[in-house]
């Protein structure tokens, strides 16, 4: 970034940017909600905030002004219809803002954002579209225009489900676009795979509409699927069976690799962490104690059996 002078700005902008800032994205905002009170001074303090303090061991820092930055964004919706604005409407700031990644560290998800961003670790152990400049800025922000003056609109922004061209939907559909777009090597694919509403891969969600139509297959070699099931919850799609049998094909049309693995023990040890009095790990700690009779193992009805918890998962 080309101007760090003044330092009054910087450090007030970044207090407001921590003070409103949530750990959410690409989740459809709360009906008729507005566009987020002081979204210029939030979006320019994390700006600031990144350029300083984010990722700076990981990514690259881009080259834009954060004003320049803010002004490219706010333009694409300000002073349009909700329902008006295009994907392309937010190129020229996504050419802006857009990092070269790491090679295999890119990670996509869906319908599975916290697991998914506690796995990643911050970038540790992979690169989300979130740990990027272009999701960390517009992550969890609400926004719109109006062709009347001030232009963007405060009081009632459109739900996602609405139109097809809303602002916030545009935009991240860009944003997983230009995300994709970026990865080399192997990536990787966390999905839910206990959701009784919903299929762990739509063809309809950002990875399939956005995200693997813009892998390039001469930089990426294959995608690599987890597949996390929720302890208190059925098994509703493991790998090789229903969505995910099409995820391969339509991983596998396009000329790329597939593997897919359910449960991976880190994952495991996450669900863990947040439910460890739950049955299946205590029965698996109790087990690794050598205190488990071994022909409870494989007892029925537990959604993780001990035995599958503290050995190697299969992958397809």
């Amino acid at each position: 970034m080309s101007t760090r002078t003044e330092m009054g700005l910087l450090a007030s902008s970044i207090l407001v940017c921590l003070i409103v800032q949530l750990v959410r994205s690409q989740e459809d905002p709360n009906s008729n909600k507005g566009t987020t009170d002081n979204i210029k001074a939030v979006f320019e303090g994390r700006c600031w905030d990144y350029d300083v303090t984010k990722y700076n061991d990981l990514l690259p820092r881009i080259d834009a002004d954060c004003n320049v930055l803010w002004d490219k964004f706010s333009q694409a919706f300000s002073f349009r219809a909700p329902c008006a604005v295009k994907l392309s409407s937010y190129e020229e700031f996504m050419s802006l803002a857009k990092q070269s990644l790491p090679a295999n560290k890119v990670m996509f998800w869906s319908g599975i954002f916290s697991l998914a961003h506690r796995y990643s670790e911050n970038g540790a152990r992979f690169i989300t579209l979130e740990d990027t400049m272009i999701g960390y800025l517009a992550n969890s922000l609400t926004w719109c225009g109006q062709e009347s003056p001030p232009g963007i609109n405060y009081s009632s922004c459109p739900d996602w489900s609405d139109c097809p061209t809303e602002a916030s939907e545009s935009f991240w559909a860009g944003a997983s676009a230009t995300f994709a777009s970026q990865a080399t090597g192997n990536v990787t694919l966390m999905v839910d795979g206990s959701d009784p509403n919903k299929p762990a891969y739509r063809r309809s969600s950002f990875f399939g509409k956005y995200e693997l139509p813009n892998l390039a297959i001469s930089k990426v070699q294959s995608v690599n699927v987890i597949v996390a099931h929720a302890l208190d919850k059925p098994k509703i799609e493991v790998c090789g069976n229903g969505s995910l049998a099409l995820l391969k094909k339509d991983v596998t049309a396009r000329g790329l690799s597939f593997t897919c693995e359910d449960d991976p023990d880190a994952v495991l040890h996450l669900l863990c962490s947040d439910d460890p009095a739950s049955r299946e790990c205590q029965l698996a700690t109790a087990h690794q104690a050598g205190s488990l009779p071994s022909n409870l193992l494989e007892t029925a009805g537990f959604n993780q059996k001990p035995a599958d918890m503290l050995s190697q998962t299969v992958v397809y």
